[in-house]
């Protein structure tokens, strides 16, 4: 019996049992995975034909069944349908294990006593999947070992770079739908981050963490694949570990360009059907939109900490937003939450109080969406940094920065401001040190809003002011002082350029003081050294707090703690430029005292080198 041609579903949805919108020449789905779309003359039953799953096993075995080695990353359309099956096949996460790796906060401390490092595997290895070791270079892991790094990812990793609503997102896994490169990204990341690992060599992890930086490109290939959500998910993984692992001129185009192709789809305005050509709304459910809004608000904090660091403009503005914060947690689906309702951050960040009051009222991913909040107040005083860098005088806009900060801080919920864990509130560690962050974020703009004028156009403001920049740099000191290092993965290390920020500042201090014997002095020495603490426990999995500390180290032996006098810390503050900020390439010699290991831009060595040391002394001292 035959079916009508136009009613016909493809041959690559029947073989994996799911719905199909019968759009031809290529489905939704098909185009989506980048893969070919075709329509038998015949009807096929679902799913795959009796005994292929065991000959398709067989075939792996003898080693027949291969994949073209010249396959370019991303691109599937040469694949064959036996070894798109090798590629999509279902066998990777058996039923048993979707509860072990959907990591509710309950289930965490279940994985608190596994170590990578050990020797746990016993039992016989299973077949590494052959397309693996034909297109990544070093990837190895049988299944077995692909879901322990995938179970640390979510536990470890994912925390500080929330792309996926966990349990949906171990469904598509487990049905075969997740796409394998952005697969292998995942687990190479907890690798990189989490190693090293007893049974993947770092030589190999290595190897495969650059093909993947190489071969991933946004500005090349085709855009149906490229314009995927997965392919941008992929992307956004890439972006954060370059960033904290290699920080320079790749790093920072890798992100510009994540943010323009986000542009250039609409993804930054999920919430407006006639600008959002991400996807198709006809046929789109809620939870396809919740999951272009995790990788949005990814993509916006990739930008924001990219572009401050650096002190170059952010390519997405503030007005252009109109996509909904997160409004599923990471375990749950929208479905059930159909009648939250939308929140938006302000075009006016005058009006980012408002915004935090109907987070906190609807109770819902607070923490998650606070972070948003505060990470935009980050990014207002970023901007006023960047314009006074320029030389203009901003006295409105730190006024409005000030009073906006100020609201913000009475809409948060109470003692959301106190670093101290709220035990007694159920409140998790996850969460707390979430929060911690959101925190820093807040000390972190009022540190930037406290840099003083000028000391020659007004002597009595510049050191009241200079005296009040003291204040955030202690409130920092403070949440360090509750930080636990165990969930130090689970963070953005970009709050290391916070810690540094402070750590530079509370040495001007220092060394500014009036009375080095006084009690004021033994508390800011105090804070220096728990500021660096910190910085070495991130330093442990980046090498981006490795180069800060080895630089302040550097800068400290060239001072050897000579006092400064007022017009020493002025002369300082007029240098001052952003710790990644090009520009300081100009007024240093070429000097790389970077460590081997470490893989950063040579330009950014230098730039870093000069940090500070340039800053203390001036030119020619």
């Amino acid at each position: 019996m035959s079916l009508s041609r136009k009613n016909r579903v493809c041959d690559r949805c029947i073989r994996k049992k799911v719905k199909c919108d019968l759009q031809r020449p290529n489905c939704s789905r098909c185009s989506e995975a980048g893969l070919p779309c075709t329509y038998s003359a015949e009807r096929k039953k679902p799913g795959p034909q009796r005994g292929s799953r065991r000959q398709r096993h067989e075939t792996a075995s003898a080693g027949s069944a291969s994949v073209d080695t010249q396959l370019v990353l991303g691109d599937h359309a040469s694949l064959t349908p036996e070894q798109d099956s090798i590629v999509h096949t279902s066998d990777i996460v058996s039923q048993g294990m979707m509860e072990d790796l959907c990591l509710s906060q309950g289930q965490i401390h279940e994985f608190e006593s596994f170590s990578l490092q050990g020797p746990i595997y016993g039992s016989t290895p299973a077949t590494v999947p052959r397309d693996s070791q034909n297109i990544y270079p070093g990837y190895s892991l049988t299944h077995e070992h692909e879901r322990e790094l995938l179970v640390h990812f979510f536990n470890e990793v994912h925390p500080a770079i929330p792309l996926f609503r966990i349990g949906r997102f171990l469904r598509k896994y487990d049905n075969g739908l997740t796409e394998r490169n952005l697969l292998i990204t995942m687990v190479t990341v907890a690798a990189k981050v989490l190693g090293p690992i007893s049974f993947w060599k770092a030589d190999d992890v290595e190897m495969c963490m650059k093909f993947l930086l190489e071969t991933t490109n946004l500005e090349t290939g085709s855009p149906d694949t490229h314009n995927s959500l997965d392919y941008f998910r992929l992307e956004c993984l890439l972006a954060y570990y370059e960033f904290h692992q290699s920080p320079g001129s790749s790093s920072w185009m890798r992100t510009s360009r994540l943010a323009r192709r986000a542009y250039r789809i609409g993804i930054n305005q999920v919430d407006n059907p006639e600008l959002c050509s991400a996807f198709d709304y006809t046929t789109a459910t809620e939870d396809d939109i919740e999951d272009w809004r995790y990788l949005f608000w990814c993509i916006y904090c990739l930008d924001s900490y990219s572009n401050i660091t650096v002190g170059t403009p952010f390519v997405i503005e503030l007005e252009n937003i109109n996509t909904a914060l997160a409004r599923a947690p990471h375990d749950q689906v929208l479905t059930s939450l159909i009648s939250v309702p939308k929140v938006f951050l302000p075009d006016d960040v005058e009006d980012i109080w408002k915004t935090a009051k109907d987070v906190v009222s609807s109770g819902i991913m607070v923490n998650y969406n606070l972070h948003m909040i505060t990470t935009t107040t980050l990014r207002q005083a970023g901007y006023i940094m960047r314009l006074r860098a320029m030389g203009k005088r901003l006295p409105t806009k730190i006024e409005t920065l000030k009073r906006a900060l100020a609201a913000l801080r009475l809409s948060l919920p109470s003692r959301y401001l106190n670093p101290a864990r709220n035990v007694l509130g159920g409140e998790s560690c996850i969460d707390h040190h979430i929060r911690l962050t959101n925190i820093l974020h807040v000390h972190m703009a009022n540190l930037i809003l406290s840099i003083p004028p000028r000391l020659d156009e007004n002597e009595a403001e510049f050191i009241q002011t200079w005296l009040e920049s003291l204040e955030p740099c202690q409130n920092i000191v403070s949440v360090v002082e509750q930080w636990d290092n165990q969930h130090s993965p689970r963070i953005d290390p970009a709050i290391c350029f916070i810690v540094f920020s402070a750590l530079c500042y509370l040495d001007l201090h220092r060394r500014s003081a009036a009375d080095p014997t006084a009690p004021l002095v033994a508390t800011l020495d105090q804070g220096q050294h728990l500021l660096l603490l910190f910085l070495e426990q991130f330093s442990s999995m980046w090498a981006v707090p490795r180069l800060l500390i080895q630089q302040f180290r550097k800068t400290q032996s060239k001072s050897k703690d000579t006092p400064l006098t007022y017009a020493e810390v002025d002369r300082c503050l007029s240098r001052f430029k952003t710790p990644l900020h090009p520009k300081a390439l100009e007024r240093c010699p070429g000097i790389s005292t970077i460590a081997p290991d470490l893989n950063m831009d040579i330009d950014m060595t230098m730039q870093f080198d000069n940090f500070l040391t340039f800053d203390l002394y001036g030119p020619g001292q």
